[in-house]
């Protein structure tokens, strides 16, 4: 295609005319190639401030959103390339004045300065630019990875100033049409304050399951906005709002404002968060990644420990690793009281598998992060854990010191143990007695142990979503199962298909008494 070539204006107080004005509104109204293809010189005088600051001030006042391009401050003057006519529009309309500060700041403008040929080396326009990258960064299992978009590569060639993720909402048609296919949408490393709803909007009306919101800087769960009731996946890992709640607390209220979350970054949980993992008791670094890392290996490890499936601890293990077992029983005669030395993940996962049955009480847990690194994971823990024996059972103490060697390949990094020391003995009395004293939640049912009312609120929507009974019915049924939804749930299947439930106790076609209740499941 060949170049477009324009004439050049200064436009100022004194040149600008109302016959620039009406060429400039009929290039608007019919699309003209000053629209795609030409870029406007926008030069302040005196500017100190940075240039999202100037932005911001430049888009807050003339309600227009533009994308700006090569921004430079030399000699008291800050210029920038804008292809928005609509903006040059508004500035000549203000008299080429704006008000930042109690000052007043005055605007020149060099039409058609430079064509996009002369910007880029190519003929293009922004909009396909942008259209490019988002196109570019979909992937083959209908994930949108916008993750630190606004520092894309291309962007950063072109130096186009793409300086927030909402100057998307622009482009409507590219965003709707990709918004309709996309299930999983990235948004980490934005920079975000508040969920993006303005983006989020494009996605809600297709098959959107799954968002990432991780390392942003979302201040608390008020600013964590409901994106749409169908969300079973979630991650908003590195947030401020991780830091300010405990464990518990947290997956408890993010579930309800999601409540068919299914997963909560990257660790599954049971439906509607029901069940809560382990709270947060270990020893904190002042990283917070290095706090993510940990959490998620600590209760992943002894989720699988403490199942009937300890053969996936392999999944964990280099296979060249190397184990040591130690145990100190005074006055018994153990196996391992000198220290056994194993080699290789298949031996280490059977002597593991031989070892009794286990439930450990991660309120128990501190966790000492000796050093991490992008290569190694150097951490001690500490606790106490149940061992199951045939006739009785016995309270244990370990320590267990893990040296966990992280692969990185592109963003994805993986972890295996290469060298473990594990040390056990019997649990002091002291220990025993302020142990087990939270009961421990089996994280593969679906039981409710001494719930808060909240709990009650939710599992109580949940099962009235399933079986369409009243609440009373509900709720006996409930507590005779001690809030056991998957007990409660069998036995009304059975007496379903046995007839034996009377018709009254379902809720009627115009029964809305308990709509309320069960809003969010419906929705």
């Amino acid at each position: 295609m060949a170049e477009i070539k324009l004439k050049k204006f200064l436009l100022n107080r004194v040149t600008i005319s109302t016959s620039v004005i009406d060429y400039l509104e009929t290039c608007l109204s019919t699309d003209d190639d000053v629209c795609k293809y030409s870029f406007h010189k926008i030069m302040l005088h005196n500017w100190t401030d940075d240039e999202v600051n100037l932005y911001e001030a430049l888009s807050g006042f003339f309600s227009v959103t533009f994308i700006p391009v090569n921004f430079v401050t030399q000699n008291g003057i800050t210029t920038f390339y804008t292809s928005s006519l609509s903006f040059v529009l508004k500035i000549i309309k203000v008299d080429f004045l704006f008000p930042y500060v109690r000052n007043m700041c005055s605007i020149d403008i060099l039409l058609n300065d430079k064509s996009s040929m002369e910007l880029f080396d190519y003929q293009v326009s922004l909009e396909d630019i942008v259209r490019n990258v988002v196109n570019s960064r979909f992937g083959i299992n209908f994930e949108l990875n916008l993750s630190n978009f606004c520092n894309d590569k291309e962007f950063v060639d072109k130096k186009i100033d793409f300086y927030k993720l909402s100057l998307l909402s622009q482009f409507k048609i590219l965003m709707l049409r990709i918004g309709k296919e996309t299930k999983y949408l990235n948004l980490s490393h934005n920079n975000l304050s508040q969920v993006p709803l303005e983006i989020l909007n494009f996605f809600i009306k297709g098959d959107l399951v799954g968002v990432d919101l991780s390392y942003n800087q979302i201040p608390s769960l008020e600013e964590l906005q409901r994106v749409s009731s169908k969300i079973e996946k979630l991650w908003v890992e590195g947030n401020p709002l991780c830091t300010e709640l405990d464990a518990s607390s947290y997956i408890r209220k993010i579930s309800i404002k999601f409540p068919r979350l299914t997963e909560l970054d990257g660790i599954k949980i049971n439906n509607h968060g029901i069940m809560m993992p382990f709270f947060k008791t270990f020893i904190r670094t002042i990283k917070l990644k290095t706090n993510m890392v940990v959490e998620k290996f600590v209760c992943l490890y002894f989720s699988h420990y403490d199942s009937n499936l300890r053969s996936n601890l392999a999944n964990f293990y280099d296979e060249a690793a190397l184990f040591t077992i130690n145990c100190h029983f005074p006055g018994s005669d153990i196996v391992h009281s000198k220290g056994t030395y194993i080699e290789g993940r298949e031996n280490i996962v059977s002597m593991l598998i031989s070892l009794p049955p286990t439930v450990h009480d991660r309120s128990t847990f501190t966790v000492d992060v000796l050093g991490h690194s992008r290569k190694n994971l150097n951490l001690v823990i500490e606790g106490v854990y149940k061992e199951k024996l045939d006739d009785y059972e016995r309270i244990m103490f370990f320590r267990r010191t893990f040296m966990i060697n992280i692969h990185t390949e592109g963003t994805t990094a993986t972890h295996f143990i290469h060298r473990e020391i594990f040390t056990y003995t019997f649990a002091t009395k002291e220990m025993a007695d302020n142990s087990f004293k939270t009961p421990v939640r089996n994280e593969n049912q679906l039981t409710l142990i001494d719930p808060e009312p909240e709990e009650r609120e939710v599992v109580c929507r949940v099962f009235t979503h399933y079986t369409q009974l009243k609440r009373d019915e509900v709720e006996r049924r409930l507590k005779q199962h001690d809030w056991d939804i998957h007990a409660a749930l069998k036995e009304f299947c059975d007496d379903y298909r046995l007839a034996s439930i009377p018709p009254d106790k379902f809720r009627g076609e115009d029964d809305l008494s308990d709509v309320s209740m069960d809003s969010d499941a419906e929705s």
